[in-house]
């Protein structure tokens, strides 16, 4: 299994974060690297989220939203054949009026050996993505514009 969390302070009051998180859940397309295009999952599909990524399409099921506690967990499938599961987890954590700690990051569970063996990479990987990814939302967050890398990406798919 792989188990990660990343964290970040965010200079804004854990509301307006929550706010955010909750509501533009099917926009992360307008912030996240490597995501291009984000919806609603139609009823016929049985997801919350639909996402077109660099590594193909993720669908997305809201399995937790904990208002209090400032916790959203989600479900992730499509995925390579060998991820048994993923549940994706988003927790703000009150530092200050004015400043909020986010930590999020996969649960990932893999089949037997062929799954074992391929979690080494994909833990790296991981590893490395989801800074650029935190960078993203924090940057988004705070200015309500993409990232200067998000804005590189975006410039690119215009040409």
């Amino acid at each position: 299994m792989i188990d990660l969390k990343f964290s970040r302070n965010i200079n804004k009051p854990i509301g307006e974060i929550w706010e955010f998180v909750i509501d533009d859940f099917t926009k992360s397309h307008r912030w996240a690297t490597g995501t291009s295009n984000c919806r609603k999952g139609l009823p016929h599909e049985d997801f919350d989220r639909v996402c077109e990524t660099e590594s193909g399409k993720l669908m997305d099921t809201i399995t937790k939203v904990d208002n209090e506690n400032y916790v959203l967990e989600f479900s992730v499938k499509g995925l390579p054949f060998f991820v048994r599961s993923v549940l994706s987890s988003w927790r703000l954590t009150k530092i200050s009026d004015t400043q909020t700690e986010i930590t999020l990051g996969p649960r990932i569970e893999v089949i037997p050996v062929i799954g074992t063996l391929a979690q080494i990479p994909m833990k790296i990987a991981l590893k490395k993505l989801y800074p650029g990814l935190m960078d993203d939302l924090v940057i988004y967050i705070e200015t309500g514009q993409p990232s200067p890398r998000k804005q590189k990406e975006l410039e690119n798919s215009i040409q």
